[in-house]
């Protein structure tokens, strides 16, 4: 799409992300069809207020907002055509479609979400509220290393209209092209304590503030309007900004058990790595009491580098392992 038609596809996306009652949207459409059906027959040949069943004022914002332009003006009649009909219509059909995909993204939710993470019963349980609340509530996972925060959001990466982001590999403004190029549903962010540019904090405190995301730079401003959940994981929030931590839930994650460490094990590496039950609680035994770890990811680790699914083999690898320690 060149720069020109680019900016009034932006320019209209821009409109409808303000257009609360829908009205704008039913007139722009309006627009449409009369454009196809009317092609012109000289310079001056357009439609006037009545014609597309809008008001003076209404159509000349849209002049304003270089998506409409008049093509004739006396004092008795103004015409208007679509500055780019191309641009106007692949706006309202994108537009269109990120409805559809939204209902789609509700029927095609995974039933087996959450099955994998073992115990954290409540938050689970608030995290899914949050899923099905008419409004999007942000939720920020934070604690200590090894306690299911990641799993969580990595299963929550499953969802339709999802997108992971991690904040240490994040660009200056990173989240601002994906919210403008991706407009996903479900913003996930691993990582949030490394966020250290002021675009993208700002990014995240308008979309979760009012849904509304707003980038001007030089030469270019760019405003959308999104229904996006974030969530979220941080190992410490004491440096995180007041105002980005109270646009959150917090809930708080600590350590596994011994035993939480075996039952999230096992499932993990049969799940996910096809290791069998026997040898997943082989594995999760010789990281815990060998390698001093409660991490499940050390035992991902350990899992991927055998070269046979032998207890013999997981006893090779963990002494290597102790060596280096």
């Amino acid at each position: 799409m060149e720069q020109a038609q680019s900016e009034i596809y932006n320019n209209v996306l821009t409109v409808l992300s303000h257009d609360t009652d829908g009205s704008m949207r039913k007139l722009l459409e309006t627009i449409l069809d009369w454009e196809k059906s009317h092609p012109p027959k000289n310079e001056w040949d357009g439609f006037e207020w009545h014609t597309v069943f809008g008001d003076a004022r209404t159509l000349n914002s849209l002049v304003t907002r270089r998506i409409l332009r008049v093509v004739m003006k006396s004092n008795k009649y103004c015409c208007y055509r679509a500055l780019d009909l191309p641009a106007l219509e692949k706006a309202l059909a994108d537009y269109e479609g990120s409805f559809t995909q939204e209902a789609k993204a509700e029927e095609q939710m995974p039933p087996d979400l959450f099955d994998i993470v073992i115990g954290h019963n409540d938050k689970k349980d608030i995290i899914l509220r949050s899923l099905k609340a008419e409004k999007p509530v942000h939720a920020l996972l934070w604690g200590t290393v090894a306690s299911a925060k990641t799993l969580i959001l990595e299963e929550l990466a499953r969802l339709p209209q999802s997108r992971l982001i991690l904040c240490s590999a994040l660009t200056r403004a990173g989240i601002f092209d994906v919210l403008f190029n991706e407009r996903p549903k479900y913003l996930i962010v691993d990582e949030l304590e490394k966020i250290d540019s002021i675009e993208n904090l700002s990014a995240l405190l308008s979309l979760m503030e009012r849904g509304l995301v707003v980038e001007t730079k030089y030469r270019r401003h760019r405003t959308i309007r999104l229904k996006t959940w974030v969530f979220a994981s941080a190992n410490e929030i004491q440096r995180l900004p007041r105002e980005l931590l109270s646009r959150f839930l917090l809930l708080r994650f600590r350590d596994y058990t011994p035993e939480e460490f075996f039952e999230v094990t096992v499932n993990v590496l049969n799940q996910r790595e096809g290791i069998s039950e026997n040898l997943a609680a082989y594995i999760a035994q010789k990281v815990l009491n060998e390698l001093n770890s409660r991490d499940v990811r050390d035992c991902v680790k350990v899992c991927r580098l055998l070269k046979e699914r032998t207890k013999e083999e997981v006893d090779a690898i963990v002494e290597i392992l102790k060596r280096q320690r």
